[in-house]
């Protein structure tokens, strides 16, 4: 049951108020790839943390790792 709220809750949290990407190269086939793998890890890593359940902690992971990883940065 837990883990179906934590589903929800992150489902409605990314879809919300993440802002939009721009690659120079990728298109948005890459970017839900990218970002189902930037997910992924972050989850992994507050899980690591000990913070499995930190949306907050989870997002930032994300983002971070769309930055460095996949070279996606936020539109301005």
């Amino acid at each position: 049951m837990k883990a179906i709220l934590f589903s929800i809750v992150l489902i409605f949290f990314t879809s919300g108020c993440n802002p939009t990407y721009v690659h120079p190269t990728k298109d948005s086939q890459d970017f839900e790839r990218d970002r189902d793998e930037c997910e992924k890890i972050a989850a992994y890593m507050a899980k690591e943390a000990g913070q499995p359940d930190n949306l907050f902690f989870i997002e930032n992971e994300c983002m971070k790792c769309m930055e460095l990883k996949f070279g996606w940065k936020p539109k301005k």
